[in-house]
């Protein structure tokens, strides 16, 4: 099947979440690159897209580092006109919740079907005010057009040379291979842990979780306030184990989403 790519490099990305999932502190999960994917895609014109890539950049945790931990930045708000969000235990402290923040560079290459009509201005337009991972896009290098043509818009006769279009970065690959649990092991969250231990993992390998898509737990049906009127359900995210691996020899790998049975989403690899 004929694809189109369209490239978005160079996004510095400020502020974004830092905390794919409530207990796991890293880079912006996959489902967030997936969900900003799709969001330009339908502003580009196309009826949603056929894969994206990531290219990793360069990242900046928001915190301080005391022997080698990071103690995040935490952010205040201001107090609610009764004091119902102070600490019950201190009359002077607000209360406040879990946070990580990151600022970043990436880039993101979408693939579209090769019969989509691409509207780049309306890209152009989409990213003054898109967010990455709730962070705010305030630089890309996304240029619609010179001369009539585009740098940012590839057809599938280009796609091995997709990668020269980046000097530096690293792809992002899932490593399940790394998530077999071993004797010992009580649990998916013990082969984790294992994996990622950095006394323990591979050699230069920057091996991290990451969430990578999501599973029902509640049934699906029609709830007050429900976006559109469409059949809600809640959901927990599912988590695995990505590697940063480098895109000059390691090459573009493209993720989509994927329904193996009812109810679970996931993010997998694509040719």
């Amino acid at each position: 099947m004929s694809h189109q790519y369209l490239l978005l490099p160079q996004l510095r990305v400020l502020n974004a979440n830092a905390q794919p999932v409530w207990w796991v502190i890293g880079p912006p999960a996959m489902t967030a690159y997936a969900g900003f994917a799709h969001h330009i895609a339908l502003a580009a014109g196309a009826s949603g897209h056929r894969g994206f890539a990531v290219v990793h950049h360069d990242i900046q945790f928001l915190g301080e580092e005391y022997w080698g931990r990071l103690y995040p930045h935490q952010y205040r708000a201001a107090s609610y006109i009764d004091k119902d969000d102070y600490s019950s235990k201190n009359e002077y402290v607000l209360s406040s919740q879990p946070t990580a923040r990151c600022h970043l560079r990436a880039s993101v290459v979408i693939r579209l079907a090769d019969d989509e009509l691409v509207d780049l201005d309306r890209v152009a337009i989409a990213l003054r005010g898109a967010r990455l991972a709730g962070g705010q896009i305030v630089e890309h290098g996304f240029v619609p057009r010179t001369d009539g043509r585009s740098a940012c818009l590839l057809q599938e006769g280009d796609r091995d040379r997709l990668g020269q279009r980046f000097r530096t970065g690293f792809s992002i690959i899932e490593r399940p291979d790394l998530m077999q649990q071993s004797p010992g092991d009580r649990d998916p969250l013990d082969t984790l842990l294992r994996a990622t231990d950095p006394n323990r993992q591979e050699p230069d390998a920057w091996l991290c979780p990451s969430a990578l898509g999501y599973r029902e737990i509640t049934e699906r049906k029609i709830r007050p306030g429900s976006r559109a009127g469409l059949p809600h359900a809640y959901a927990e995210p599912l988590v695995g184990l990505v590697q940063f691996v480098p895109q000059r020899t390691e090459g573009l790998r493209f993720w989509a989403f994927k329904r193996p049975r009812a109810g679970v989403t996931v993010l997998a690899a694509v040719d």
